[in-house]
């Protein structure tokens, strides 16, 4: 094996560092998708930053999830839910009422 070997595969920082970059925008962009239609008026900045604010409470969401037990994880694995609702509630109600 020659010495410079890591570098050329897919330990390289370079390829390392493009992964990373992908598999943190991977939830903002799975987020973004069903997104895009609301509202119709949407600036694509507005989107894209609802998107990162709800991907930031799923992660947050996760750490609080995994760091308890029992009845009071039940209660973290909901919290973020409601705060996941009331942040889409007013940009997604206001384009698709319920009934249409």
């Amino acid at each position: 094996m020659s010495p410079g070997a890591p570098w050329n595969g897919p330990d390289a920082p370079g390829a390392m560092a493009q992964e990373h970059d992908a598999l943190r925008a991977a939830p903002v962009d799975r987020v973004e998708a069903p997104l895009t239609p609301f509202p119709p008026d949407a600036r694509t900045e507005e989107i894209t930053r609802t998107s990162r604010t709800c991907a930031g409470i799923h992660k947050g969401g996760l750490e609080l999830i995994l760091a308890h037990e029992d009845a009071e994880r039940e209660a973290h694995v909901q919290e973020p839910k409601n705060a996941l609702f009331r942040h889409l509630d007013p940009p997604l109600m206001d384009s698709y009422p319920l009934g249409v």
